[in-house]
């Protein structure tokens, strides 16, 4: 009786995933690329950005959008490890945006500082 007169209600899903697993792979395996691993309490998708150690960029620099518009990102179903693989600071295709783009690929002599962030599937 009451499902009948109330209906269907959606409500929002207020509290944003979070890492089980967040791991980067041996960096001295791959001299050119930068695999992280990870694995979310639910579903969702998983933003990851590089940044030069020396580049003077902190976490407090590091929002939302800055690592998302890095491109590099993965999509976590229900269960396993899902992976990121990352050869350069952004994946971004320099010939397809207006802005001054150019491919800064990793270089085995350099230090990096990766940042994740994870949003869930719900809407």
């Amino acid at each position: 009786l009451f499902q009948s007169r109330m209906g269907v209600h959606t409500t929002l899903d207020d509290s944003p995933p979070s890492f089980t697993l967040l791991r980067i792979d041996d960096p001295t395996e791959y001299n050119t690329k930068v695999i992280v691993t990870f694995q979310l309490n639910e579903g969702g998708t998983a933003y990851c950005r590089a940044t030069r150690s020396d580049s003077g960029e902190t976490s407090a620099d590091m929002s939302v959008n800055r690592i998302m518009t890095a491109s590099w990102s993965a999509e976590f179903v229900s269960s396993g490890d899902v992976t990121i693989e990352m050869n350069k600071l952004d994946n971004v295709d320099p010939t397809k945006t207006l802005r001054d783009d150019w491919d800064e690929f990793f270089d085995e002599q350099t230090r990096y500082d990766i940042y994740c962030w994870a949003k869930d599937d719900a809407e």
